[in-house]
């Protein structure tokens, strides 16, 4: 029984040995194998980085340009607004008013400057021209 056992340990060793064989030579077939896969991984990750950078640099560009376009409205609306409010000053100085009523205020204020011009117009009729005015004379092309 005992060589039993020494014979079994001698077949496990000899078939150790075999294994312990065939795994060195699969491990020197593994080694360029590894390399080159450790080589496309890095590259993958190379890649990868690059067009993570890529996209910032888009979105970047984008909040870039929403910011300029954002500040070139506001300037362009100040400035119309303080060309808005130097015309009103100047109309304020002058005393004019926009006419901001519809028809009716339309035709009271035409009805008035009506009024006032049959008022100035007999001082007028008594007048006696000195000269006779010529007549424009209009021409078509």
């Amino acid at each position: 029984m005992a060589r039993c056992v020494e014979d079994e340990y001698d077949e496990v060793k000899e078939q150790y040995k075999i294994e312990k064989a065939q795994l060195t030579e699969l491990e020197l077939r593994f080694e360029p194998l590894e390399a080159e896969f450790r080589a496309i991984l890095e590259e993958r990750d190379v890649d990868y980085r690059a067009q993570l950078a890529a996209e910032r640099e888009v979105v970047r560009r984008q909040q870039a340009a929403l910011a300029l376009q954002a500040w070139w409205r506001s300037y362009r609306v100040r400035k119309a607004c303080q060309i808005m409010a130097k015309k009103r000053a100047k109309a304020a100085a002058k005393g004019k008013k926009k006419d901001k009523g519809g028809k009716k205020k339309r035709k009271e204020k035409e009805a008035k400057e009506k009024q006032e011009a049959a008022e100035n117009k007999p001082a007028e009729e008594n007048a006696v021209p000195l000269e006779p005015q010529p007549q424009p004379t209009t021409t078509t092309e």
